[in-house]
Parts: C-alpha cells; structure tokens; sequence
C-alpha cells in the first residue's frame, strides 16, 4: 500500500518534468500532526487542491513538524481549499512471520487518513504564512 501512495504521490509531483511549467504563486505552509494528544513522529502531509493543480507535501519530522513543498523545498501551497491526507507507517520491509513486529498494524495511525475521500481531513491555505495544526484521534 506505501508503495503504491509513494508511487503516485512521485508521480503527481514528477507532472510536466522535462517541459518548463508555469510556477502559479504559492503561501508558505508549516504546521504540526499530532495522534491522540501526542506528536506524530514520521510521515507525510499531503494536500490535494480542490482547484485540481499540482499537490503540495511535506514530510513530518521527529517532533509532528512538517513544511510543504510544492515547487521547490519549504515553497507551501496553493492559496484555496484542500483534501488533505496523511500517512504514517512502519517500515515492514524484510520483517519475517517470525518477528514480534510482524504482528503489528503497518500504519501508526487509522488507515481512513491515507485518502482523500475517506480522511475528513481539509485546510484552508491564505496568502502570507500559514500554521495547520491536525488533530487524529
């Protein structure tokens, strides 16, 4: 399932490489993901534009950070409303039927978070800086 987000998120953002693309004005956009109560500790945001364009993400740090990208590092997003999802999970590769943590779920948070159409999740991007805080339960 990682693999298959990972893939398609890559491609999203690989849209129009190779061919100059007209970079439509983005707002900076930091905030923090916190699962019940607590900061998330690895993961990714990912808003989708209801505009249809080009998605922005971010990879969520240590302490449930993240900052978006859309262009280029740390660039933000496009000012309107967004589908946002999040994903976080355990890195199961080479995990064998024998090992304790094969038993264990592969996503840290509800699996209902890693699409748009099932993550309730939406933010509001402005012009200027923006600070999105997402509380999971």
């Amino acid at each position: 399932m990682r693999s298959m987000c990972i893939g398609m998120l890559a491609l999203a953002v690989m849209t129009g490489c190779g061919e100059q693309i007209d970079k439509k004005p983005t707002a900076p956009v930091k905030g923090v993901v916190t699962y019940q109560g607590k900061p998330l500790e690895t993961g990714e945001v990912i808003f989708f534009p209801d505009s249809g364009e080009q998605i922005a993400h971010g990879k969520i740090q240590s302490d449930g950070t993240f900052e978006l990208t859309t262009y280029e590092d740390g660039d933000g997003a496009f000012p309107g409303t967004h589908k946002v999802t999040i994903i976080s999970e355990r890195d199961m590769e080479g995990v064998s039927a024998e090992d304790p943590e094969a038993g264990l779920e592969p996503s840290y948070i509800p699996m209902k978070y890693n699409m748009q159409n099932t993550s309730g999740l939406t933010a509001v991007v402005k012009e200027g800086d923006n600070e999105i805080k997402f509380d999971l339960e």
